[in-house]
């Protein structure tokens, strides 16, 4: 019987990185012990739910996305009983909490694989995707020409034998063959391990890698990426794996499950949360998140484009809007910050952006989902060298650069135009050392260059506070139904500086618009739009009369739209 309340669509859920969130015992990484501490501001923000980056055992190649214990929490974060009591603190403020959950790899440290590696015999070695290599003259190629999204080749040879594991993350990041039941037996034994704790909910990392077609077959498309994603990206079995996970675990609980996918095809995404098809509840969307990248490459620059970013934006909401889902997101672990990218003019309008952002974002239809430090407004690093850069894909964009002939310079630089390094800077708390991450210790990578002008405490002090701003529209999302449950109509598409959409819930609309420039624009309001009160503004005032809203840079607005 499934037992989900569907929760999570009233919910605001707010992710931590904890390596970078709040250094408790001041050794330099974040911790458990730092995240109780700070629990209490979280709740006065408004959140409903945590989602926290992975908490377990690792080696760390990946950064906690290489699992080497399920069912251990990593030694820098603290113990699986100072867990339990982090879920009870999270549960006594009615804060839910959702673990990442990375299962389509394990970490090569693993006892899963170290025990496959050891015995080629080992029922543990169909656990993980093994192939014969090919020889060809005097070499041994790997199985297929699939490439990694980080190393090169997706393949890495057993010792001196004819042997290949997949990995199409890093090399210590061996996939899991998904067709042996045992493994997924496996999993649904470790998710189930986690609900009866009391865990809420789950984020599944790249879900939709599970499924291999079967036979692995060469990719032969001449300009493909990833290559080889044809055949393992929504592939053949991908649902029915879903479906049992949400059988044997997930449905058996009021949990809720969001998923990160890559490039999913269309049909196959809304299948993935329709909840007929008892799979997962969500599914992120990222489509508008490109809308400043070339061919959607986040490390290759191009001019801004708002309607690419209002296609990205608006799609999703009409697509899941009858059977299932949407997820509001605009920053997370993997991407630069939010205000330091988009053409936004953080110098002279960071207040102005940081807020028009969840005006625009978290007023449409599905959950908002904010990132450590967004609430006060934390912009991009700077970074001075590539030592200085801890990402392992990082480093990986670098060596692809230095193929390219150009300056060092032009190298970093096209580095940190995508890096993920900028969103897992330690949060900047106050103005003191190491911007009150910790008390003194050299965190584990570069610290905000900013903490001492942008941080949380002198945001909360602040007359123009981020936080504050966040408090106010955190407090409409969780109680106005029309813009939790109300349908999402765009307006004004192919203008280049206004985004504008109302949300509609029986006789009753708000409608929303902003002005995505530093310029000053001028806005006529769509004629069916009459009897307009502010609801709320990033400024303190509104310039609009007859019609028409006089707009200043990064402004934004919700009316409610009254019957005549």
């Amino acid at each position: 019987m499934d037992k989900k309340t569907r929760w999570y669509k009233e919910a605001i859920i707010y992710q931590i990185y904890p390596f970078s969130f709040m250094d408790g015992n001041n050794d330099g990484m974040g911790d458990i012990e730092g995240i109780i501490q700070k629990l209490d501001y979280l709740k006065n923000l408004g959140i409903t739910a945590i989602w926290f980056s992975p908490l377990y055992d690792s080696p760390n190649k990946d950064y906690g996305y290489d699992i080497r214990d399920y069912r251990k929490i990593a030694e820098a974060f603290g113990t699986m009983d100072d867990f339990k009591t982090l879920l009870d603190e999270c549960h006594k403020r009615e804060i839910k909490v959702i673990m990442d959950m990375v299962v389509n790899h394990t970490s090569n440290e693993h006892e899963w694989f170290k025990k496959a590696m050891e015995d080629e015999n080992s029922p543990y070695r169909d656990y993980y995707i093994i192939r014969k290599g090919i020889k060809k003259g005097n070499k041994l190629l790997p199985p297929n020409n699939w490439k990694s999204t980080f190393t090169g080749s997706a393949w890495e040879r057993i010792k001196d034998t004819d042997d290949f594991y997949l990995h199409l993350f890093t090399i210590e990041q061996p996939d899991l063959n998904w067709e042996n039941e045992n493994v997924r037996e496996e999993i649904i034994d470790i998710l189930n391990f986690y609900l009866s704790m009391g865990v809420d909910g789950f984020r599944f990392d790249v879900f939709n890698l599970f499924s291999k077609v079967e036979g692995l077959p060469s990719d032969k498309r001449l300009f493909a990426f990833p290559k080889g994603g044809n055949y393992y990206i929504d592939g053949p079995r991908i649902h029915e794996f879903l479906h049992e996970l949400n059988t044997k675990a997930l449905s058996l609980y009021d949990s809720m499950s969001v998923g990160e996918s890559m490039m999913p095809n269309e049909e196959d995404a809304l299948k993935y949360i329709d909840e007929s098809s008892a799979e997962l509840d969500t599914l992120f969307n990222f489509a508008h998140m490109t809308s400043d990248n070339l061919f959607g490459l986040k490390y290759l620059k191009k001019k801004f484009n708002l309607k690419e970013f209002k296609d990205g934006f608006f799609k999703p909401q009409e697509k899941y809007y009858e059977n299932g889902w949407n997820t509001l997101v605009i920053e997370n672990h993997d991407n630069p910050r939010c205000i330091s990218r988009f053409g936004i003019d953080t110098k002279n309008y960071r207040y102005e952006a940081a807020t028009f952002i969840p005006t625009i974002l978290y007023m449409g239809f599905g959950t908002p989902y904010i990132y450590e430090g967004q609430e006060f407004g934390m912009i991009n690093n700077e970074f001075s060298s590539l030592d200085e850069l801890m990402d392992p894909v990082s480093h990986f964009i670098y060596n692809i650069a230095k193929k390219i002939p150009s300056s060092k310079k032009w190298k970093l630089n096209t580095v940190l135009y995508g890096a993920r390094d900028h969103a897992r800077v330690p949060v900047a708390w106050d103005d003191s050392i190491n911007g009150g991450f910790n008390k003194g210790t050299t965190p584990w990578m570069k610290v905000s260059t900013t903490y001492k002008e942008i941080n949380a405490k002198k945001d909360l002090e602040s007359d123009k506070s981020v936080y504050k701003y966040y408090q106010r529209i955190i407090d409409i999302k969780k109680t106005n139904k029309t813009i939790i449950y109300g349908k999402t109509q765009e307006y004004s598409h192919n203008n280049k500086k206004v985004i504008a959409y109302t949300r509609t819930l029986d006789d009753s609309k708000y409608f929303i618009v902003g002005n995505f420039s530093n310029k000053p624009v001028e806005y006529k309001v769509p004629d069916d739009l009459v009897n307009l009160t502010k609801v709320i503004s990033n400024y303190d005032d509104t310039n609009y009369s007859n019609g028409t809203i006089s707009f200043r840079p990064y402004e934004a607005i919700v009316f409610e739209a009254k019957n005549s």
